[in-house]
């Protein structure tokens, strides 16, 4: 609350008058800045080197780590190759400091997209990927996906943090381990339920909402272009000549090589589900709800035959 001398002249309102006998930022108060400006047309941010600011030119000193291009934060170094940064003052919690000194996820506030009805986080432009800010897509020509380091996706070279656990390739989720060596995530809140929660606090089966392939009476979920494979979204095919099934590792299918891990059995090809072992040697899998049902349940715990 501002003094009354220096208060905005609209009515009720007691926020902080840019200028003496004005109105505040809210009500069309006009910022006096402190710094020098970009010099580039219509910009307002703060000028660095050059006269202009970092989004038009302004050259950042990097890190002194070999190879690194990162933005230095702390004595010489970026956070990965050692700068502190303040953590959450949460009791456990790891994550970087943002606002009010916590991480977003225990209620730092940040800017949501401007979008009506969206809580998204806005990115650029005041909007957030899905409503059209631009961000950086991979520098591999032919590729759409977003540059994760190096200006390139992860398939295309970025390196990502991998499970702590031995012999392990899948991406660290929290505390250096994946999903599948017991990193934390949130579970559905409904009751003896350990599937992971999805939207709502709930796990797909228990009500969480996904986008349906937008083709009338159909029920599939959407993977590109708001509609499922059956109709129409593209994806990655195996390219052995012919062949029309889903690439997996190394752009062929299973037919024609993609690795996958096999069962651990002694002699046993088969591809392990858990526990390292596939289903004819002991992992559980759910059987259809339906009384005198064996089959395996697919989706919301029937099987093919009985979810029709």
């Amino acid at each position: 609350k501002a003094c009354a001398a220096h208060q905005c002249n609209k009515e009720d309102c007691t926020n902080k008058a840019t200028e003496e006998g004005g109105t505040c930022l809210k009500h069309g108060g006009k910022r006096k800045y402190k710094y020098k400006q970009c010099s580039s047309e219509g910009c307002t941010n703060q000028a660095k080197n050059g006269g202009v600011c970092v989004k038009h030119g302004a050259k950042q000193d990097r890190c002194c780590h070999e190879g690194c291009n990162n933005k230095i934060v702390e004595q010489g170094v970026c956070i990965k190759h050692g700068a502190q940064v303040k953590q959450c003052s949460k009791d456990g919690c790891t994550n970087q400091a943002q606002k009010g000194g916590v991480c977003v996820k225990h209620g730092a506030q940040v800017k949501q997209c401007s979008k009506e009805g969206c809580t998204n986080q806005a990115k650029k432009g005041g909007v957030c990927i899905k409503h059209g800010a631009q961000v950086k897509q991979c520098s591999t020509d032919g590729c759409t996906k977003y540059a994760q380091k190096g200006g390139v996706c992860v398939k295309h070279g970025a390196q990502v943090k991998q499970c702590s656990k031995e012999g392990c390739t899948n991406n660290a989720v929290k505390g250096g381990v994946c999903v599948k060596h017991r990193a934390q995530v949130k579970q559905c809140s409904k009751e003896g339920c350990t599937n992971q929660a999805k939207k709502g606090g709930v796990c797909m089966k228990h009500g969480a909402q996904v986008k349906q392939c937008s083709s009338e009476g159909c029920t599939n979920n959407a993977v590109k272009g708001g509609v499922c494979v059956k109709h129409g979204a593209q994806v990655k095919q195996c390219s052995k000549d012919g062949c029309t099934n889903n690439a997996r590792n190394g752009g062929v299918c299973m037919k024609h090589g993609a690795q996958v891990k096999q069962c651990s059995k002694e002699g046993c090809t088969n591809q392990a589900k858990k526990g390292g072992v596939c289903i004819k040697h002991g992992v559980q899998v759910k059987r259809c709800s339906t009384d005198g049902c064996t089959k395996y349940a697919q989706k919301g715990g029937v099987c093919i035959k009985h979810g029709r």
